[in-house]
């Protein structure tokens, strides 16, 4: 029995140091002493007994009394789990002098700290196991690493008992939590478990399971000694004091997350803890700000997230006087997006490592220092730690050059659990005999001695002769001012070449960006060869348990039948196109950012691929079509584009002259009928828009005809109609052409949506059946001065960095013109919109102003109008920014109305990723 009775002074001496407790040295050569983590905890208990050590929104417990109830936590496991001599259990336990490790299946908070530190105190081996994973998961991790005991808490107990099963047993840590406290607050002596004070140096402290770059679990043993050497340099970099209160947001089966637990205690500061994953957000920051937190350490996605959902204005972060991020690459428009939160003298670290190094670069970037346009560098190199770059021969790289990051140290992960022969793929020795490990990454030096990542060594590949890094592509991506994140993965194909996919994700209130347009702003940033192929537009990027970008889980990537010129497919040849082919497909790879390819610098446009398959929308159709006005002299509708959606056909229209084929400039038709039992969905464009804007919606329902209607005159010199009602009424004669009797189904977008409701009321009175009205983010007419600022026609400014010092000179100018802008420039656009209003239909402008003049027209008719009061079926599907819910729109649809709110800017509902959860909407609401 280790509780005994007596006084409760611990007679039991610190934990000796390591036979291999020689000093590490870090790439300046300053020594790093080394003590124990038992020793450690000893002596700040002993220092700051009375300071808050850890704390969450149920317990909290002083340095000292941590230190007693994880001594009795310790004791008391050491009673009940399976004994640790490893006979009859089944169990392989590879390495010499490890105990069974034990499963940790508890919420992130004191408890979790608790159990872990007092596995440490019973001597056995800790593993983390988290309750977000898949079952099938976890089973999986409980094989490879052999456990046999889970320590549960009991909102996780039956969920351990399943993964037990009959194998093992299951420690309810409530009950013996209790008893611990109990323990702790009576006069007894808690010794240290006798086989605790021999664990050390080497010996497994703690097994991390990561899935890697194959996605298969690997358990990578994180030893004493690496664990204390990486306390010793986190200390150092980020400067924890007893003072500080530190954010403990990471899950502590994360290699950071468990270090940042251990460098914490360590520096006698309080850990506050909590699950992004349980707060949100919201929560989140509401937390930080209330407990008075001092530093925070995440991940960049967090980081975003963040960014993302708070105003600029929000001040519950400014009182951190530090955030570090660590797991993935962080950019320069990352760090300048969180700096309006932060206070005025807040630092950002970019923090690096792995789960077989720990820490071993750090980049600080204090308040007052520029924000890299790109990448943020890893930094400099932490105690402890020596780095160097290797060539693929062997070689060490030279500053400036690139070459796979090997790090060396000797408190380093001892290995992979129970793979040998996957550990010597990566573990080697050094001249002088010091342990190394290849990281697996690409890195490069600058002449000031700091470290940059350069994505995977085995992610790099070759794209028409060039080597390409993805990530050096996903940096690109997060500067374009619309981007939140990216991902880009290599196509392989033989024999097709090889080619680079994007994956984004829209930043949350801005208006998702056409793949093309996306395309041309990376080409002023990037060589041709490294622009994707193709973007694939996402609502969120998957994610695996650790919190970065599952690569597998990606969506497949779509096919793109171009005709480069590698892998053996023939090079664009000047005789496959005939003159105008050629004119139609320089004009649509300008259009949609593909690159030139060949000696001739031919289009990388195949003569029968698809406009929309190639990245285009319905702003790239308005600029190609503009662009084929100006330089083809014709003058094409977008209802050609339709009809005629590749360069062949499209060429082939363009030959024939603008009044070759007649079509009407006023409606289109978007999909032909698929179900025959299903009415046709008649759609209604917004202000200054075409009706093409709904070309997505129609590929994702599928299954049914789309029709949809455009302002009169917009395509097509002609007087506009003034009223909503003149527009309703040219709507349904238009459309009892398709369908001459109901019952039918209308649904607008924006300013559409007015239209498509007074459709409904016209039909209703005389004595047509109206299915369904769908309002697809519809503002009232008094709202239209909060509607002014949401483009319809859009037109994207792309090619901007976002990085702090253009942004800055872009706020100070626009801080010292507030008032000429406000009082002289401001009215003189007033009268020139109203003017440009009055033209529409009757004037004909040049490219993006002809629609700008339309949607001008619709704000005039929209503040003229009243709608009527409807008493069929409505959905208002709502997004971001939009106050005009169910409740507002009460007095006129008066037999209510269904309600579905999106996540989503207000044109993009109708782009994608976000048009697909439109469509599942469609399809719920019309049956």
């Amino acid at each position: 029995m280790l509780i005994s009775t007596g006084t409760r002074a611990d007679t039991t001496p610190p934990a000796r140091p390591s036979a291999d407790s020689s000093s590490l040295s870090d790439h300046r050569g300053a020594a790093v002493p080394e003590t124990s983590l038992l020793a450690g905890l000893t002596e700040v208990a002993a220092r700051v007994p009375d300071a808050l050590a850890v704390t969450d929104e149920h317990l909290s417990l002083t340095h000292a009394e941590l230190d007693r109830v994880s001594r009795a936590v310790g004791a008391l496991l050491d009673e009940r789990l399976t004994p640790d001599d490893h006979s009859g259990l089944g169990v392989d336990v590879p390495q010499g002098g490890a105990s069974v490790p034990v499963g940790v299946l508890v919420t992130h908070g004191v408890p979790s700290v608790l159990s872990m530190l007092g596995l440490v105190r019973a001597g056995r081996t800790i593993v983390a196991l988290d309750p977000f994973l898949p079952e099938a998961r976890l089973r999986h991790v409980m094989r490879l690493a052999g456990i046999v005991d889970v320590v549960a808490d009991q909102a996780h107990a039956e969920q351990a008992a399943t993964l037990v099963a009959d194998r093992g047993t299951v420690l309810p840590f409530g009950p013996l939590v209790a008893e611990a406290r109990a323990i702790a607050a009576s006069d007894v002596v808690i010794r240290n478990v006798p086989v605790a004070l021999e664990r050390h140096g080497r010996d497994p402290l703690v097994i991390i399971f990561t899935s890697g770059s194959t996605g298969a679990p690997k358990g990578v043993v994180m030893t004493h000694r690496q664990a204390m050497a990486d306390t010793v340099a986190e200390r150092e970099v980020f400067r924890f004091t007893t003072e500080d209160r530190m954010a403990s947001v990471l899950p502590h089966g994360f290699s950071a997350g468990f270090s940042l637990v251990i460098s914490g205690l360590l520096a006698g500061a309080s850990l506050h803890v909590a699950d992004p994953r349980r707060t949100g957000v919201e929560g989140l920051a509401t937390w930080i700000h209330d407990a008075g937190l001092t530093t925070l350490h995440t991940t960049p996605h967090l980081v975003r997230s963040i960014v993302g959902a708070l105003e600029t204005t929000d001040d519950r972060l400014r009182d951190l006087r530090m955030v570090a991020t660590v797991g993935e690459a962080v950019t320069g428009p990352d760090l300048a997006a969180l700096r309006p939160l932060l206070g005025p003298t807040t630092s950002f670290c970019n923090w690096t490592g792995s789960s077989e190094t720990n820490v071993y670069a750090v980049n600080e970037i204090r308040a007052t220092d520029p924000v890299p346009e790109r990448s943020i560098p890893s930094g400099r190199i932490v105690a402890g730690k020596r780095i160097v770059l290797r060539r693929p021969d062997g070689s060490i790289a030279d500053v400036g050059e690139s070459g796979e990051i090997v790090c060396i140290s000797d408190a380093m992960t001892s290995g992979y659990w129970g793979a040998p022969e996957t550990t010597a793929t990566r573990a080697g020795v050094s001249d002088d005999g010091t342990p190394t490990w290849a990281v697996g990454d690409l890195g490069r030096f600058d002449e000031e001695g700091r470290l940059t990542l350069l994505g995977r060594a085995d992610d790099a590949v070759k794209v028409r002769g060039y080597l390409v890094e993805p990530s050096e592509v996903e940096s690109a991506l997060r500067t374009v001012d619309t981007v939140q994140e990216a991902a880009v993965v290599a196509v392989k194909a033989p024999p097709a070449p090889t080619r680079l996919v994007a994956y984004v994700v829209t930043k949350r209130g801005r208006r998702s960006a056409s793949p093309a347009a996306i395309r041309k702003a990376l080409r002023d940033m990037l060589p041709d060869y490294m622009v994707p192929t193709a973007i694939v537009p996402l609502a969120a990027l998957p994610r695996n348990e650790r919190g970065k970008v599952d690569r597998a889980a990606l969506p497949e990537a779509p096919s793109l039948a171009m005709t480069l010129g590698e892998g053996g497919t023939a090079m664009p040849d000047a005789d496959t196109y005939d003159q105008w082919e050629l004119a139609v497909a320089q004009i649509w790879s300008e259009v949609l950012g593909l690159p030139s390819v060949g000696p001739f610098q031919l289009p990388a446009v195949g003569l029968d691929n698809d406009f929309a398959a190639l990245g285009g929308d319905s702003l790239s159709a308005e600029e190609m079509l503009a662009l084929v006005s100006d330089r083809l002299h014709v003058d094409l509708p977008s209802t050609d584009l339709l009809e005629h959606p590749t360069v062949r056909t499209f060429a082939a229209r363009a030959r024939l002259g603008a009044t070759a084929v007649p079509s009407h400039p006023d409606v289109m038709t978007l999909a032909d009928a698929g179900d025959s039992t299903k009415p046709p969905l008649f759609c209604v464009a917004g202000a200054g828009a075409l009706g093409l804007t709904w070309a997505a919606l129609s590929r994702r329902l599928g299954d049914r005809a789309v029709h949809a209607f455009q302002q009169h005159g917009l395509e097509r010199r002609s007087v506009p109609d003034w009223s909503v009602t003149a527009m309703a009424k040219r709507y349904i004669e238009l459309m009892r052409v398709v369908q001459p009797r109901g019952p039918y189904t209308i649904a607008g977008h924006s300013f559409g949506g007015l239209v498509a409701l007074e459709m409904a009321s016209i039909l209703t009175a005389a004595g047509q059946e109206v299915q369904r009205v769908v309002l697809v983010d519809t503002y009232l007419p008094e709202q239209t001065a909060e509607q002014v600022d949401k483009v319809e026609f859009g037109q994207l400014d792309l090619g901007r960095s976002t990085a702090a010092p253009r942004r800055g000179l872009r706020r100070s100018v626009a801080d010292r013109t507030a008032f000429v802008r406000e009082r002289v420039v401001a009215p003189i656009g007033q009268i020139g919109r109203r003017a440009r209003a009055y033209g529409a239909g009757v004037f004909r402008w040049q490219g993006q102003q002809q629609f700008r003049a339309f949607f001008d027209h619709a704000v005039v008719v929209s503040r003229r109008y009243r709608p009527p009061v409807y008493t069929g079926p409505v959905t208002l599907v709502i997004a971001d920014g939009n106050d005009s819910g169910a409740s507002r729109w009460a007095p006129f649809l008066v037999a209510g109305a269904d309600e579905v709110r999106m996540h989503s800017e207000h044109s993009s509902v109708l782009r994608e990723p976000y048009v697909g959860e439109l469509a599942d909407v469609l399809r719920d609401q019309l049956g």
